[in-house]
């Protein structure tokens, strides 16, 4: 399929949200797959690791956002990522099922779903490029945010982890409006032209989506605790 014709056969804007859905399938599937083959005993040791892994996605989304990772990629390489990071997400995802209950921990869920749909639709509604000057602010937030992250690890404060936690909600509400108003900036400008040019968005956005859930969870333990 030539570069033309894709424009003409599937809506850029609406495929970035088809293949973030299923993204967050592959990332269910690496969880059941977790859930099959990780160790039972390292659930009860998530709460040890959880920041490691939150500061392993901090990295790979400021890495994104520094086009340290190519702007054009096969979709491929997305589902592939969000599996493993499915299975990575297996034991700090059950720790918090069972520390919060299953009514508690699918409101979480289900909030966080609300949120990003709710931002999302907000920055599609605006101008192509609305929020895009957010960017230097942001890239300097999470830089910020990093290093916070990384202190967290030694500190685990209850109330330096809820700061930590709020902070990265906040970024990554806000990633959201620029990532979709960026979105929509390249598609106008011609910059989205096959599936490929798609890849990086459908990656920052999942990014975006699963730093707000595990924020949400974090705080929301500590609250409950």
């Amino acid at each position: 399929m030539n570069k033309s014709t894709y424009m003409t056969v599937e809506n850029p804007m609406e495929a970035v949200f088809k293949y973030l859905s299923i993204s967050i399938v592959f990332m269910f599937v690496g969880f059941l797959f977790g859930k099959l083959f990780v160790p039972a005993s390292l659930v009860y040791a998530a709460n040890i690791f959880v920041g490691v892994l939150i500061v392993g996605l901090l990295l790979f989304s400021l890495l994104s956002r520094k086009n340290v990772i190519p702007r054009s990629f096969s979709m491929n390489f997305v589902y592939l990522f969000t599996f493993v990071d499915g299975i990575l997400m297996y034991p700090i995802l059950t720790y918090y099922l069972y520390d919060l209950g299953t009514t508690l921990f699918m409101n979480v869920v289900l909030g966080t779903c609300v949120l990003f749909a709710l931002l999302a639709l907000i920055s599609h509604r605006k101008p192509a490029g609305h929020y895009v000057g957010l960017g230097s602010t942001l890239l300097a937030g999470l830089v910020v945010l990093i290093v916070m992250s990384v202190v967290n690890i030694f500190i685990q404060g209850t109330v330096f982890n809820i700061a930590v936690s709020a902070l990265g909600i906040i970024i990554f509400s806000a990633y959201i409006l620029y990532d979709v108003s960026l979105l929509k900036y390249d598609i106008e400008s011609g910059g989205v032209t096959c599936k490929n040019d798609l890849s990086i968005h459908v990656l920052n956005l999942y990014l975006d989506f699963v730093n707000i859930l595990l924020d949400l969870l974090r705080i929301v333990s500590d609250l409950t605790d």
